[in-house]
């Protein structure tokens, strides 16, 4: 008996029973909460498809009009493709125009002829050309362009004479979404 009281009066004994008691209170508190975990997996995907022109002449004159005088004319062809995955609505731009008394002076046409059928996309002065809508391209569809450069006869002015014209023509694609 001396040492159960012993044992009840020691501080070990007190500080192992404060230890189980704090246990016990944290293992209850820990475990007799409901717990409850949901998860939800929803499957959303979006896929963006994309126009990707190509050229049939990449960074090269479509038209080759050195030396060019009144009276002549002068052609080339580019083919355009949609070698992206979606359709598309494809423009035809300039920029950098330079030397534009001369602009003034020449005619440009734009014609579609792909399929051997001739449809004219714009027609007028090198110099007033800013854009032209050339209508949509299915994925995978090429078409072929004629650009002709005109300089009428009744324009020979002798200012015009040793000059030069220039642009930078820009082919551009925006995905349609065919509502």
């Amino acid at each position: 008996m001396d040492r159960v009281r012993l044992l009840l009066h020691s501080r070990h004994w007190l500080f192992l029973t404060a230890l189980a008691l704090v246990a016990l209170a944290l293992g209850s508190a820990m475990f007799s909460g409901a717990s409850f975990t949901s998860k939800s997996a929803n499957k959303a995907s979006l896929a963006a498809g994309s126009v990707q022109l190509s050229s049939t002449r990449p960074n090269e004159a479509i038209v080759a009009a050195a030396g060019m005088k009144p009276g002549d004319s002068r052609s080339g062809t580019i083919t355009i493709g949609n070698e992206g995955n979606v359709t598309g609505t494809a423009t035809l731009s300039a920029t950098g125009l330079s030397g534009t008394t001369l602009a003034a002076a020449i005619d440009l046409k734009i014609e579609d002829i792909t399929g051997g059928v001739t449809t004219q996309k714009w027609s007028g002065t090198l110099g007033s050309f800013a854009a032209v809508g050339l209508g949509n391209f299915a994925a995978k569809e090429k078409r072929e362009y004629r650009l002709t450069l005109s300089w009428p006869s009744s324009s020979s002015e002798a200012a015009l004479e040793g000059t030069s014209t220039s642009l930078t023509f820009q082919w551009s694609g925006v995905s349609w979404s065919g509502a």
